[in-house]
């Protein structure tokens, strides 16, 4: 008895294991084409829609936007104008592995990060 429940859980465990790595996506930043001037804007140019996190440097908010394959979204920014943003780019129904925030701007500007299974901010 003591074996079988042994099995069953090293069972669940090698389960669960091979669940969270299926989880986990490489970024889609390659899809994304950014406009050269005026307000910064970009394109998906992937045949997957992707979940875009947007900040902007001057005021520091958030903005999440799915884009469908050609979509496009253009921020309040201008190039040559704003103190810089920071993006993430992961397929729907994923988000970064590091929170969206300034503390983590460094990491993400690098593009340090692979998205895991749920929507932004979850």
């Amino acid at each position: 008895m003591r074996r079988s429940l042994w099995l069953v859980a090293a069972l669940l465990a090698a389960a669960t294991a091979a669940r969270a790595q299926e989880s986990r996506q490489a970024h889609m930043e390659g899809c994304l084409i950014w406009s050269a001037s005026g307000a910064v804007a970009v394109r998906n140019e992937c045949s997957r829609t992707i979940v875009l996190q947007f900040m902007n440097a001057d005021d520091q908010q958030t903005v999440t936007a799915d884009l469908p394959p050609g979509g496009r979204f253009t921020s309040d920014a201008q190039w040559g104008q704003t103190l810089g943003f920071m993006f993430t780019a992961c397929p729907v129904g994923y988000r970064p592995n590091v929170r969206f925030a300034v503390e983590n701007k460094e990491a993400i500007g690098l593009s340090l990060y692979y998205c895991v299974g749920g929507r932004p901010n979850s």
